[in-house]
């Protein structure tokens, strides 16, 4: 993310970019990371309280290599959040709520930075000024990370949310076998990522989402 920036040679979009990183690393990822905690604190694990997760404080959830890595390329990582499923009251449909938790508070995110892109782009002040377009900047390109973030993590595979939440659904003899097979899968994963292979595919179901969520934001203007 913020090496294409650099590599296009537009100051507006590289300023842009940065801000949108540690916006990424400060706030959205300590969002998600909190999303897991809350939710797990609410099906009756007190584990992420006890260890301080239940926080909006991004020093507790940051790791510094994986903000690092989402700075530069933007796929990275934070703490994962401690979790005892043994404490949920209903066991399965607190490991699904759990995962699912991140991932939703994402979209979410995503939702609403969009709409303030959209309410910041009607203000007829700020309309083709370097301000107007620098915060546009900010907030679309923000959403972008926190939407295609959410599409990431739903991936059901290991490594991911998506496989917390799928885990639930498929047999024990199903589970155990992925799980023998993680460190492979997740190799491949990888290798897909960064060869980009696998990363077109989530853009374009990010970008779905990024076009609903900005024709939803766009309703209540086109109403006035």
């Amino acid at each position: 993310m913020l090496l294409s920036a650099i590599t296009s040679g537009d100051m507006l979009r590289i300023a842009m970019s940065l801000l949108a990183s540690l916006f990424l690393v400060f706030c959205v990822i300590p969002i998600h990371e909190f999303a897991h905690a809350f939710m797990a604190y609410k099906m009756g694990d007190k584990t992420p309280k006890l260890q301080g997760r239940l926080s909006l404080n991004p020093l507790v959830h940051i790791d510094p290599v994986g903000a690092v890595m989402i700075a530069l390329i933007g796929f990275g990582w934070g703490r994962p959040t401690p979790v005892n499923e043994r404490n949920f009251k209903n066991p399965r449909k607190g490991i699904a709520l759990t995962a699912a938790a991140g991932p939703v508070s994402n979209l979410l995110l995503g939702w609403l930075l969009i709409f303030f892109s959209v309410l910041f782009s009607h203000i007829s002040a700020l309309s083709g000024t370097v301000l107007g377009t620098g915060i546009h900047y900010f907030f679309f390109i923000s959403a972008e990370i926190s939407i295609y973030l959410a599409v990431l993590n739903l991936l059901p595979i290991p490594l991911f949310d998506g496989f917390r939440i799928l885990e639930v659904f498929i047999s024990d003899k199903t589970y155990y076998t992925i799980m023998r097979n993680q460190q492979f899968i997740s190799i491949a994963i990888i290798v897909l990522l960064f060869s980009g292979i696998l990363t077109r595919p989530l853009a374009l179901l990010a970008s779905l989402f990024v076009s609903l969520f900005t024709t939803l934001s766009e309703l209540p203007f086109s109403l006035l």
